[in-house]
């Protein structure tokens, strides 16, 4: 192909086609359990994380209700996915051998929240220490519940760690403000080096064709999510862990009322290592029903936990 402009901007225009391919080809899940936050600027402070108020009756002058002060910060990054196309390939026509990948661009913009989200979900109980709430306790973890001020606080976890499995998650993603944060300050957008006077190409003969991006994840409200490496195959375990997080307290005392939505709202989150048995537990009708000689068996329709909650499967937790 001769190298002009015309036909440059054809080629690339071309490209941006196949990018918006394998965007929307890409399966993504983090929309589903996190909070989308526009920033402005380099960071975000979230002072109002924490902040639970309570109706009361009205009698006399309003009373404004006594708030823990917290600051939690999302400091933004910027990330990039890059490739060069070669001038001797468009020369001799065999650009579209460039297609897969730049078709693998987009869909790597697609997934690239995710990697950031279950990645952070996964650190939250490796590397506790590195992901921590809004209350400075590490995320999965004891937390105190009740105001400083007043002396009366109890401690409630979201983890559970007895086990020696591989970790699995409930997600209450009903309300507003979520357990998760991704922030968000420049979406991802193409770029291109595609100008003979472009200076990769003069000294390298590389045409350039990549997308970028600002943006970064955080942790929301630890009462909307819960962890645990019991085993998941038994569904007592399932239903130790939405107890427990169904009775997670306001700081005011009142009941948090996690866990009380649609199973749409309500995700049950694993590595693919459980994906069969979250399957059996959430699609099964058969539950397990002891007979009266001590015998187990599967009883159709007797599954109790069928469609309690919404499958994610990521493999970025493995």
């Amino acid at each position: 192909m001769e190298i002009s402009a015309a036909n440059l901007n054809a080629m690339f225009t071309g490209f941006d086609v196949v990018f918006q391919r394998g965007f929307e080809k890409a399966p993504s899940y983090y929309e589903l359990i996190s909070s989308i936050i526009r920033a402005t600027s380099r960071q975000t402070t979230y002072p109002w994380l924490g902040r639970t108020t309570k109706f009361r009756e009205w009698l006399g002058d309003r009373v404004i209700q006594a708030l823990e002060t917290h600051a939690y910060t999302v400091i933004n990054r910027t990330f990039e996915d890059t490739v060069g196309i070669f001038r001797e390939d468009i020369e001799d026509d065999t650009y579209g051998v460039y297609e897969p990948v730049i078709e693998q661009l987009g869909w790597d913009a697609k997934i690239h929240p995710d990697e950031l989200i279950f990645g952070l979900i996964k650190n939250a109980v490796t590397t506790p220490a590195n992901v921590l709430a809004y209350d400075g306790a590490a995320f999965f973890g004891n937390h105190n519940i009740g105001l400083a001020n007043q002396g009366a606080q109890i401690v409630a976890s979201n983890l559970n760690s007895a086990g020696g499995g591989a970790y699995w998650f409930l997600v209450d993603a009903a309300r507003p403000i979520r357990p998760f944060i991704f922030q968000l300050r420049r979406d991802y957008a193409v770029s291109r080096m595609n100008t003979m006077t472009d200076e990769a190409v003069f000294n390298r003969r590389e045409f350039r064709y990549g997308v970028d991006a600002r943006c970064n994840s955080g942790v929301g409200l630890w009462q909307l999510a819960y962890a645990s490496n019991q085993d998941l195959s038994n569904p007592a375990n399932y239903a130790a862990a939405i107890a427990a997080i169904r009775g997670f307290k306001t700081d005011a005392g009142a009941p948090f009322g996690a866990w009380s939505g649609t199973p749409k709202s309500k995700f049950l989150v694993v590595p693919p290592s459980l994906e069969e048995t979250a399957r059996q537990l959430l699609h099964s009708e058969f539950g397990a029903i002891a007979g009266a000689a001590g015998a187990v068996a599967a009883v159709p329709g007797t599954n109790i936990w069928q469609n309690s909650a919404t499958l994610i499967v990521s493999e970025y937790l493995s």
